[in-house]
């Protein structure tokens, strides 16, 4: 075992010595596409690889629309995709080094300490203005046409910098993809109702783990899993707002009248944390959410182990129905029938996520010309629809998916088809087409239904994307650094029921300045209601 663990160190040494060379190095290539590389300019470009590219494909290079790109404009672009799981390892290390791909498509809101601004200040990315009208003409002109998305993107001084993943034209339809799905041919099997409050929410998850609903003969059933984000449940209830919303908070930072507040510090948390006690206590929450094995946990709903989950519209539920698993979506749950859900998940149709130039980049008017081509009329098409002829058709004017896309003969979801052509499923630097959400996001009924179901909840609570001051970044990164390291263990120790003294973590938290970052949150929020 010393030297299984021994050697596991070793080679993860080793994997993190040659992803940090590969940044240096433009790529590990052969020496036939290092001579294709000189001939033409040469971009590197740091992004996460999504799991429905990965079904096909190693590389974003490999994607339809990104070699028409390469094509069109002259160029090379080398991926740079960090394993999966490890991307924010990889990204800080990456920070860390200052061995900085040209490009690097991130959520610089969240996952940057301090935010952009810090990320300019910090020298990590550059400030876009400038280069804007020249370099970037289709950008320009969409943001003069959309003043609510450039209120979006910008930060508080005006300055751009990323060019921003949008999630199309109807938000009813585009901001609402991730939500509470459940097993309804194992409800008919119970003769249960779709849960609508807490209390059947645990009856449902309950029923599920004790009445042998996959008829095996076994108690191997697991009620309620987390299908993305499991790594880290803290952010997927906040991100979902599934079950904290029920007490009209989230697990982070939120509003009410104007008045910025933070989950934990809530009253209602403590009853949000000892319904997760119960349920975990009771067996009702798959354990698997802990080994943070996605892989696993999908493997387990495929082979009917799994009875209701939180997961995304088409990426998990769509490849499900794919399957022919009898599933639905559900309501956000409420604490009283007949309640109107405070919190649901919503995205605003800037998805917090952009494509920024770094420091490092040489040939930052070519940078711009390749992240502006989606928002060109042929970008736009390209990276919502992939290739004409082969993964869509227009017929009277408008776009229809093929069946290699909507009945793929591989087997693969809608999604995983179409991120062999195109970007859609996966969102990045262009608007997204409102045809990828009706085709592909809402293919069969049930995902229709989970649109309507998941669309009913006020979020008039969630924060927009926020920018802070020098002085307020610095501020921000070293007070949240240590709060979020220390909040993450104890949201699993609190859930788990290996600690469960709420009063004391809160305590801690206020030791840690959490109220001087909530106030830094109010000053921020302040001047984004004042944005023009």
């Amino acid at each position: 075992m010393d030297w299984f663990k021994s050697s596991k160190k070793v080679l993860s040494t080793i994997l993190v010595i040659a992803f940090t060379l590969s940044l240096v190095i433009p790529a590990f290539v052969s020496s036939s596409s290092t001579a294709y590389a000189k001939s033409i300019p040469t971009l590197t470009y740091f992004v996460r690889l999504d799991p429905k590219v990965a079904t096909s494909y190693n590389s974003y290079s490999s994607i339809a629309a990104y070699q028409l790109l390469q094509k069109k404009l002259g160029v090379k672009i080398v991926f740079k995709h960090p394993p999966v799981g490890g991307e924010t390892d990889q990204f800080n290390l990456m920070i860390a080094s200052r061995q900085l791909t040209d490009i690097i498509e991130w959520n610089w809101i969240d996952n940057y300490p301090g935010g952009p601004v810090k990320a300019m200040l910090d020298k990590i990315i550059i400030r876009l203005n400038d280069y804007l009208p020249k370099y970037a003409p289709n950008l320009n002109k969409y943001l003069q046409q959309h003043p609510d998305i450039k209120k979006l993107i910008v930060t508080d001084d005006g300055d751009i910098y990323g060019f921003p993943a949008l999630r199309g034209n109807n938000p009813k339809i585009a901001c609402v993809y991730y939500g509470p799905q459940i097993r309804n041919d194992w409800l008919k099997k119970l003769g249960l109702k779709e849960p609508e409050t807490v209390d059947d929410w645990y009856k449902v998850l309950k029923a599920f783990v004790t009445k042998d609903p996959n008829g095996n003969g076994k108690k191997d059933e697991r009620g309620f899993s987390i299908l993305r984000n499991a790594s880290n449940p803290r952010y997927a209830f906040d991100y979902s707002s599934f079950l904290v919303g029920a007490w009209g908070i989230k697990t982070d930072f939120f509003q009410v009248n104007g008045k910025v507040k933070y989950g934990p510090l809530e009253p209602q948390y403590k009853q949000f944390i000892a319904t997760l006690q119960k349920w975990w206590k009771e067996g009702l929450i798959d354990p698997d959410i802990l080994t943070m094995n996605q892989k696993v946990i999908r493997a387990n709903v495929q082979n009917d182990v799994i009875g209701a989950w939180i997961g995304l519209l088409s990426g998990d539920m769509g490849f499900f129905l794919n399957l022919k698993k009898d599933i639905i979506a559900t309501k956000f749950p409420v604490l009283k029938k007949g309640e109107y859900p405070l919190l649901g998940q919503a995205e605003f149709l800037f998805s917090r996520t952009s494509a920024a130039i770094t420091t490092a980049c040489k040939n930052v008017p070519l940078a711009m010309k390749v992240l502006d081509w989606g928002y060109s009329k042929e970008g736009y098409e390209a990276f919502n629809y992939g290739v004409l002829g082969k993964s869509y058709v227009k017929k009277d004017g408008k776009v229809y998916y093929t069946d290699e896309i909507l009945k793929n003969p591989q087997g693969l979801s809608a999604a995983e088809a179409l991120a062999k052509y195109a970007r859609a499923s996966i969102s990045g630097p262009f608007a997204q087409a409102d045809e990828y959400y009706y085709q592909i996001q809402m293919m069969y009924p049930q995902q229709k239904d989970a649109v309507e179901k998941w669309g009913q909840v006020k979020n008039d609570r969630i924060l927009p994307p926020l920018s802070f001051t020098d002085d307020e970044s610095k501020r921000l990164a070293n007070i949240m650094n240590t709060v979020n390291t220390y909040y993450d263990e104890m949201f699993l120790r609190l859930m788990t029921g290996k600690a469960t003294n709420v009063d004391a973590f809160v305590k801690t938290l206020k030791q840690m300045k959490i109220d001087e970052a909530i106030k830094i949150y109010q000053q921020a929020y302040d001047r984004w209601k004042k944005r023009k």
